[in-house]
């Protein structure tokens, strides 16, 4: 990857940190087997979904071929499928149907295809991932047995059989910092339990666990509405099934389809605004009389009051740390109550704040405090109960207001569940003309130091300058939303990865030049960080590159003030020797290899097209230590790659490892002539992989 600073944008650095001439090597410890399998886990499901469409397209192909139907065009895809799925079956565990996947690309690929061979090759490679959960998959199913030391308010607690479901929620969790705890035991399941941060009830498998009238009745989902958020996946959708719902307090009925990220931003969203900080009442223009009043009034509540005695006080503390409620006296020395609200009105940030104005029984104080905007008008002479009841039934139906909005509250862009949506939607409208697609995540530097030093309010500040400057820099399907505490997820719609970077780091670069206003009236220099990975080098679902920008902030991050972008996922500049060389057109097996390859910290690229590959490394643009070639590619294959680099004189210095799921003499021999130092059959395991490239000595050859 190209780290670009945006101090000096085009000023190339390394992902990895720079040790002395004379600093001792670094201890790399191997991973622990349940670690390992752990990883797999979570990779099979971000490509478990591909591997069911290839399976899906060689069974419609083995169906013409029954039926005397022949294509050459189709049979030559799904033989290039069967080929793909015999190499990433066996590195997640499923060998069955990584054997079955062989047999079907080898019968595809003789003259007279025996359609009754191939059928029972078909069935055998469905039946090798259909409900089950396999090999180092089986990691998540046991990591979500209910366990009492699991019970806490970082876990959701899912009530389903569905492994598929699970596991998919499992990985999208732990993205957002949750783990998932599941149970498949309901009858048992204590409803009165108060750890979990979620319950999510799947009633497709209820039904069939324990009946849907059974345990999980409104009674019982009403016992763990009160202690927990519960949410309900369901198929049905009709008014009585969600008023039998709403009864019970359900915050959240949500279809089973739905994809298990939507599910979780969701769940992560409504966790959040329970664990809302106390509320930040903020008074002005009251009398000793009316702050005593708001004292008892809030008494009990999990409110805060802060009085202040003139209006530039109170316009400070706003300022400084917020509020979530304004209760201002009708008459005051300097701003009336109505005054007041409009300032508040007009405000960018601070125009939805909930203002109560309080004063006597006057119908011409109350008709000029609302037509300022005032959400309410009070009698000053109202029990404190009364005015308590008032002031939290406002508090709740601004939270609640907020939450019903697609928009943030402090930056105004899209939350978390609606920039995933738009996500979602911008990005198969890209795949679907066939554009190229960026997706970014970018970071404020040290956002918990700067908020916990310069306060609340600056921070807010620089989020809403970022996303404001990055709205900016978008173009009409752009999409820009907040992701995260800290920051937000860009998505640039026919935009290559070099031209999305370029775009993202001037925004940065300027930025970060211009500094941000602080209270005390100076101004302070931030930094940011930014991951990036576009379609087609990265990947071929939002979720791979999701996760190919998770890694990539992760490295800006570790470098600071920084862009990591991929071109083809370049862990260096072209001008040094990078370690590795990835070709190879399956994500899913790429993954795999990139993982492996971060645990020896060695510095790769991917290409995912023969012919670019053979271009950039047969002209010196890129430098490699060693070559991973796959056969199997696009526009040139793996021996056409191995030939232009020999005719080149690249393999002088560069050893090249072919990677197939054929392994036949002839194949081995072939690569052999051709120049290649090794060869390795896929599936592999990531132990064997490592070893090989001990062998071939990566950090010895020059």
């Amino acid at each position: 990857m190209t780290l670009l600073s945006p101090q000096s944008t085009g000023t190339a650095h390394d992902a990895r940190p720079v040790e002395p001439a004379d600093a001792p090597a670094t201890t790399v410890t191997e991973p622990s087997d349940e670690a390992l399998g752990s990883e797999l886990a979570q990779l099979w499901q971000r490509h478990r979904q591909t591997s069911l469409d290839r399976i899906s397209l060689i069974e419609a192909t083995t169906a013409n071929v029954l039926r005397s139907v022949t294509d050459d065009d189709a049979i030559s895809e799904a033989a290039g499928a069967a080929h793909k799925l015999a190499g990433s079956l066996g590195i997640f565990g499923f060998d069955d149907g990584s054997r079955a996947a062989l047999e079907a690309e080898h019968l595809l690929r003789l003259p007279d295809i025996d359609g009754r061979l191939l059928a029972e090759a078909v069935v055998a490679l469905r039946a090798s991932v259909r409900d089950q959960i396999m090999g180092p998959v089986a990691a998540l199913d046991q990591a979500s047995e209910p366990a009492a030391t699991s019970r806490t308010d970082a876990s959701f607690l899912v009530l389903s059989l569905d492994a598929d479901m699970i596991s998919g929620l499992t990985v999208e969790a732990a993205a957002i910092g949750f783990s998932v705890v599941s149970s498949a035991v309901a009858p048992d399941l204590d409803v009165s339990h108060g750890g979990y941060a979620a319950v999510v009830i799947d009633e497709g498998s209820a039904n069939s666990l324990i009946g849907w009238d059974g345990l999980v009745s409104v009674a019982a989902m009403e016992a763990m509405a009160g202690k927990a958020t519960v949410v309900v996946l369901t198929d049905r959708d009709t008014f009585e099934d969600r008023a039998e719902l709403a009864k019970a307090g359900v915050v959240g009925v949500m279809r089973r389809s739905e994809r298990p990220s939507l599910i979780v931003s969701s769940l992560g969203e409504a966790v959040a605004r329970g664990r809302a900080a106390p509320s930040i009442v903020l008074s002005l223009n009251a009398s000793a009389g009316l702050e005593d009043a708001l004292l008892r009034a809030l008494d009990d509540s999990d409110c805060h009051l802060d009085t202040r005695s003139s209006g530039t006080e109170m316009w400070e503390a706003l300022e400084e740390q917020g509020a979530d409620l304004v209760v201002v006296g009708f008459t005051g020395s300097e701003l009336s109550g109505p005054e007041l609200c409009r300032m508040i009105r007009a405000h960018p940030r601070w125009y939805r704040l909930p203002v109560v104005v309080m004063g006597g029984r006057s119908r011409s104080q109350l008709d000029e405090s609302f037509a300022a905007g005032a959400d309410d008008y009070l009698n000053v002479g109202m029990s404190s109960h009364d005015l308590g009841v008032r002031l939290h039934h406002l508090l709740t139906a601004s939270r609640q207001s907020e939450a019903r909005s697609d928009a943030d509250p402090v930056t105004s862009t899209g939350n978390r569940s609606a920039t995933e949506r738009a996500l979602d939607l911008v990005f198969r409208l890209a795949s679907d003309k066939n554009e190229p697609f960026t997706l970014a995540l970018v970071t404020i530097d040290h956002f918990d130091h700067i908020r916990a030093n310069d306060g609340t309010a600056v921070g807010d500040s620089v989020l809403r300058r970022l996303g404001a400057r990055l709205v900016g820099a978008c173009r009409g399907d752009d999409i820009v939303g907040r992701w995260t505490d800290d920051g937000f997820a860009i998505g640039l719609h026919g935009a290559s990865g070099p031209e999305a970077s370029e775009r993202i780091a001037g925004v940065l670069d300027g930025l970060a030049a211009e500094g941000t206003a602080t209270t005390s009236g100076d101004r302070a220099h931030y930094t940011f960080s930014a991951g990036m990975a576009s379609t087609p080098a990265d990947g071929s679902s939002l979720a791979s590159l999701e996760r190919i920008c998770e890694t990539a902030l992760g490295r800006a991050r570790e470098v600071g003030n920084s862009v990591v972008t991929s071109d083809e996922r370049s862990a260096r500049p072209a001008s040094s020797v990078i370690d590795v060389v990835l070709v190879e057109d399956d994500d899913a097996m790429a993954d795999v290899i990139e993982y492996a390859l971060g645990l020896r910290q060695y510095g790769f690229r991917r290409f995912s097209d023969g012919a670019d590959a053979a271009t950039a490394l047969g002209q010196g643009h890129v430098r490699a230590k060693i070559v991973l070639l796959d056969v199997g590619l696009p526009s040139l294959d793996g021996f056409g790659v191995l030939q232009v680099l020999g005719s080149q004189g690249v393999l002088t210095d560069t050893r090249v490892i072919m990677l197939t799921a054929r392994s036949s003499e002839e194949e081995t021999l072939r690569a052999i002539g051709l120049g290649a130092a090794d060869h390795i059959t896929k599936p592999f395991s990531i132990p064997v992989l490592l070893a090989r490239l001990d062998q071939a000595q990566i950090g010895e050859v020059a």
